[in-house]
């Protein structure tokens, strides 16, 4: 009884273990299956693709048919044409740039040059501002245009000494001898005349006075006054006798 009883133990045993072995062998069955689902998903999903690649490279082949198409119907003398042109604008491209560099290092060059010349006359200016021209000198200078016929620069000079400090009496009288003469030679007559007469009538003595009375008569005659002009001309020869003055009025009369 003993035997039996361990008899179908071990049978029992057996068939448990072939049972589990069983179990196992159908979990990787299922878990096979379940990898070659998913291998057919992916290669679904590949065969999509390619089906998405190849159109994509049929409609690729496509333009690249039209576009040698459309090549053919280009004209080569136009393609030959146009690589000319290009070149020749780029030739002018190159040509402009290169005249453009040299304009760039021109300037340079200028500015370079304004910059020094400025330093030297903001050098000179300060020089000029310490050796400031006397009252004296600047007179000289405003005769002198006078007789280079500067009259406006004379003139402008002149009246910017009328009754200057730094001048003396005799000094003043050629100032006013000077207005004279330029406003005779611009034709400004009756000016003229005052400012003569201002030297005639106040320093008959003077140097200037001669000349100033033959001045007047000029004045006098240009202002189509005659009679007074003669008066004027009588006078400087009885006044200034020998003198050059009185030579040329009796020109003049």
């Amino acid at each position: 009884m003993k035997f039996l009883s361990y008899f179908f133990l071990l049978v029992l045993s057996l068939s448990c273990i072939k049972t589990a072995d069983q179990v196992n062998r159908e979990k990787r069955v299922e878990s096979m299956s379940e990898q070659m689902k998913d291998s057919q998903g992916l290669v679904a999903d590949m065969v999509s693709q390619m089906k998405d690649i190849q159109s994509q490279l049929d409609k690729m082949n496509g333009r690249i048919d039209e576009l040698e198409h459309k090549n053919k119907k280009i004209d080569p003398d136009a393609i030959n044409k146009m690589s000319e042109n290009m070149g020749v604008i780029k030739t002018q491209q190159e040509a402009q740039s290169a005249q453009l560099l040299q304009i760039q290092n021109e300037l340079k060059e200028q500015r370079a040059f304004i910059e020094k010349v400025t330093a030297n006359l903001s050098h000179v200016s300060t020089g000029n501002k310490s050796q400031k021209k006397s009252a004296k000198s600047e007179l000289e200078h405003a005769l002198g245009l006078i007789k280079q016929d500067a009259f406006t620069d004379a003139k402008s000079e002149l009246e910017t000494l009328i009754d200057h400090p730094e001048l003396s009496l005799g000094d003043h009288n050629k100032v006013f001898h000077g207005l004279g003469k330029v406003e005779y030679y611009i034709k400004n007559y009756e000016k003229s005349l005052i400012y003569f007469s201002k030297i005639y009538s106040k320093y008959p003595k003077s140097s200037l006075a001669a000349s100033s009375l033959l001045f007047i008569g000029q004045n006098l005659e240009k202002m189509g006054k005659k009679d007074e002009a003669k008066e004027a001309y009588a006078k400087v020869v009885e006044d200034y006798a020998g003198s050059k003055e009185a030579k040329e009025a009796k020109k003049e009369m």
